[in-house]
């Protein structure tokens, strides 16, 4: 379980060099391409822009996600590194078709996460891009490997202090930021699981579009992304609670574990629609493992 050192004071800037992996994708077809193959709309992303978009199995389940962002003559795709190889390969696959053309570009870029107030003061280095906010992120920086140092110095310059990995941990579960691989993994529903924001609601014609228009007419998703605190003792990741009056039923799943210290122990899990916010829960078996459910953000 993850803990934070950090204090209540957010208004200073503060960084974190983050693991990315990074693919591009060039060629004559490119925006046509990705459009049928994101969730985002892609045709009217200027240079320079970035946008949260996914790509769905066709049954409409998760396959990954990340930030689409657009150059003058490419597009680069910042994944979680554990969904790389799988949008590489998929990605690949299907650009044989078009004049597309996909690469594995991780060593050539850094990703820095800025936090606080004032992370516009940070400014760019040569060849940077500013992702936008998102949850707890105010601001992402992506730039090449080979301006590392120049980056590193601006952040010094603007008073920027570097955060451990358990205080952005800390910072994500409390703003709520869903994870791949945690919150988010292959398999689910975007819509479970709060990326709600990568998917463009008029947008057409892309893989696993069908389901998407469907749940979005006729049917609700079984589970939502919540807020968990464990009023008792911390409740470590992988714990399931189940409906007492009927075992087989998942009520919730911890995906998520910190220690805040603004909020003690708190989580992020799966949680059944007919599970309200206030309700409270108890592990099967193990009654000393306890969570509240609440909304997202903490507050």
């Amino acid at each position: 379980m993850a803990r934070s050192s950090f204090g209540d004071e957010r208004a200073a800037p503060a960084h974190l060099f983050r693991p990315t992996a990074v693919l591009e994708i060039a060629g004559d077809d490119r925006t046509a391409f990705l459009q049928g193959q994101l969730t985002q709309e892609v045709r009217n992303l200027p240079p320079g822009a970035s946008r949260l978009a996914a790509a769905l199995t066709p049954q409409g389940k998760l396959a990954y996600f990340g930030r689409l962002v657009a150059r003058e003559d490419r597009f680069l795709l910042a994944l979680h590194p554990d969904a790389a190889a799988a949008a590489l390969s998929t990605l690949s696959r299907f650009a044989a078709f078009q004049k597309a053309a996909v690469r594995d570009a991780s060593t050539q870029y850094v990703l820095a996460s800025v936090y606080g107030a004032r992370a516009a003061e940070v400014l760019l280095p040569s060849g940077g891009v500013r992702l936008p906010r998102w949850g707890e992120l105010d601001a992402e920086i992506l730039a090449p490997a080979s301006a590392r140092g120049e980056l590193s110095t601006e952040l010094e310059r603007a008073g920027s202090a570097a955060l451990t990995a358990d205080d952005a941990e800390a910072r994500r579960v409390e703003a709520g930021r869903p994870e791949f691989g945690k919150e988010a993994a292959p398999g689910s529903l975007p819509q479970e699981t709060g990326l709600d924001a990568a998917i463009a609601p008029e947008k057409g014609c892309y893989v696993g579009q069908e389901v998407v228009a469907r749940l979005r007419t006729y049917a609700r998703v079984n589970r939502r992304l919540a807020g968990l605190r464990f009023p008792e003792a911390a409740v470590p990741a992988g714990t399931t609670f189940f409906n007492p009056d009927k075992p087989s039923q998942e009520w919730a799943r911890v995906t998520t574990a910190v220690v805040s210290p603004r909020f003690g122990p708190i989580g992020l899990g799966l949680v059944h629609r007919d599970v309200p916010d206030g309700a409270a829960l108890r592990a099967v078996g193990d009654p000393s493992r306890a969570a509240l459910v609440v909304p997202l953000p903490f507050a």
